[in-house]
């Protein structure tokens, strides 16, 4: 009988603890978008930049470091090349079969796109494109790549492909603000949130604005996953929600 006890008390703790799980968002506290410059410039200074990610069908947030991005390639960069400032800005890669493709993003410092063979051993530099995040439709390679700064936002998603053996990158679509995190929806529509707005844009290359002016300009969105149709971007001090069906809009926070 005590065992019995222990047992239950044991999974009653553990469902409470899952209920109470504040790396899901469904459990974060969903109010208004703020639209007021003030909120909007307390928020800037917040410390923590949220990264959504999709765990075991949840959608997930943890922080991420603003000042380094850790190696996760089966090898060290070149030393070479980490003195000429390479690996020093936030980085992305993806398996490119024949090797590694890692886009190096310094913001104002410039960037750069490389191949690395799967040893590490070999490499060419792709492009100066500052590459924000790699994606892929129907097995061709994109990517989205731009800066804000300032005054200054731009960018484009660039399609990169190999051509005589040699990886290149070409300009698929020029974006009207710099892109900062990208993702396929149910119909394999890029889903962009760029520095001012978030744009649909379908396999013909037509662009709708789904938001045009966003609040989020001071708040620079870091990732963007979609779960049941809803978009789910993270950025500093929260989560920005929106639904591709209804178009309504949410702030969630873990407070």
């Amino acid at each position: 009988m005590r065992h019995i006890l222990i047992i239950i008390a044991l999974f009653s703790f553990t469902s409470c603890y899952s209920q109470t799980d504040k790396s899901v968002v469904d459990n974060w506290h969903s109010c208004p978008v703020p639209a007021n410059r003030d909120t909007l410039y307390k928020y800037n200074s917040s410390p923590n930049d949220w990264v959504v990610s999709i765990k075991d069908g949840n959608v997930h947030a943890e922080k991420q470091s603003r000042y380094f991005t850790p190696n996760t390639l089966p090898f060290k960069i070149d030393p070479k090349l980490r003195r000429k400032s390479f690996y020093r800005g936030k980085i992305c890669i993806i398996h490119a079969g024949d090797g590694y493709l890692v886009g190096n993003d310094r913001g104002e410092w410039g960037g750069d796109l490389y191949w690395f063979s799967n040893d590490g051993k070999k490499y060419y530099k792709v492009s100066d494109d500052e590459v924000k995040q790699f994606v892929t439709r129907d097995n061709q390679i994109f990517a989205i790549q731009g800066l804000a700064h300032l005054g200054l936002s731009e960018g484009s998603i660039i399609r990169i492909e190999k051509i005589n053996m040699k990886w290149v990158a070409k300009e698929y679509l020029k974006l009207p603000t710099a892109p900062e995190a990208v993702v396929l929806d149910k119909n394999k529509n890029f889903i962009i949130i760029t520095s001012k707005s978030l744009l649909k844009i379908d396999s013909l290359s037509h662009l709708e604005f789904l938001i045009e002016k966003g609040m989020w300009y001071y708040l620079y969105p870091t990732s963007m996953v979609i779960k049941d149709n809803v978009v789910y971007s993270g950025m500093r001090a929260g989560i920005f929600k929106y639904d591709l069906s209804t178009g309504e809009q949410k702030w969630l926070m873990d407070n």
